[in-house]
């Protein structure tokens, strides 16, 4: 890909939903969000009432684009080194394997979540905060410890942004404000799907693993975000969530090649292991340096 210009053609973020039922007709909050925008025009967000529904309309766009074109999701692609449960397409691969997720949002996470502590060792715990009706010996309400356990609470990428004062939460926590937990786990199989998709797969990669951070940008980029990063109170929209999309959409959009382009390579701020650890296991968020 040439440097400078613009490098993707269509760029598309999500606001993603762990929600057990569908959304209601009306649009409303803590629901999907899809802004995606061309250098042509920028259609108002999309509300989506479940995750096969949001799966449907990411798959057709990302079909009718036949330049570059970039996703981001807002939870983490990996987990904590040493976890075991690594990240990127093989995670997603492993999840798709265990996630029953309906067409109505009915699913299995809280199932999935105390089966990996198990798988994981010394339950309960590392994954915590479900209904009371789903708690047993491995899943618990309340957070676990972690002092014994061979690896962190958080990634790399998290506790960086808890030195500079803002808080992502934990990918174990499954529940409550904030949280990313149960995005991850059934977000994780829709991505898997998208990368795999037979008219999508010669063209699709994850950032950082399969891109060798800003080496390889051509085809489909799927990346995670964190919206709170960015202002987007100025946006013309009355739901919160589809004003994040919107603005990190319009940053995106509006950045020229070169500058984008950083936002893609390996942080400064972390040494060589550091940078091996995050394209080959725990993954990055966008634009954090």
């Amino acid at each position: 890909m040439a440097r400078g210009g613009r490098l993707f053609d269509l760029v598309v973020m999500v606001d993603w939903s762990a929600a057990s039922r569908p959304g209601p007709p009306k649009e409303t909050a803590d629901q999907i969000w899809i802004a995606w925008g061309t250098r042509r025009g920028r259609p108002a967000p999309v509300y989506c009432r479940t995750r096969r529904e949001a799966e449907n309309r990411l798959h057709d766009l990302l079909r009718r684009c036949a330049g570059n074109a970039l996703v981001g999701f807002d939870f983490p692609n990996a987990y904590p080194q040493g976890s075991g449960l690594g990240g990127g397409r093989l995670l997603a691969r492993r999840l798709s394997a265990l996630i029953e997720d309906g067409a109505d949002n009915r699913n299995n996470r809280f199932a999935v979540a105390a089966e990996l502590n198990f798988a994981l060792g010394a339950p309960p715990g590392p994954f915590w905060m479900c209904p009371k009706g789903a708690a047993g010996p491995a899943l618990t309400v309340k957070r676990p410890p972690f002092a014994h356990r061979a690896y962190g609470e958080h990634r790399l990428v998290e506790r960086h942004l808890w030195a500079r004062r803002k808080y992502p939460h934990t990918v174990w926590k499954l529940g409550g404000a904030g949280s990313v937990g149960s995005q991850t786990l059934l977000g994780l199989p829709v991505l898997y799907r998208l990368l795999t998709a037979p008219d999508l797969a010669e063209r699709s990669w994850l950032w950082p693993f399969e891109t060798n951070w800003d080496e390889s940008l051509d085809g489909v980029i799927h990346a995670e975000i964190w919206p709170s990063l960015f202002p987007f109170a100025e946006q013309p929209h009355a739901i919160k969530d589809a004003r994040q999309v919107m603005a990190v959409r319009d940053l995106l959009l509006d950045a020229d090649g070169n500058r984008l382009r950083t936002w893609f390579g390996a942080p400064a701020c972390l040494s060589a292991t550091e940078r091996r650890i995050c394209r080959d296991e725990e993954g990055w968020i966008l634009g954090v340096h």
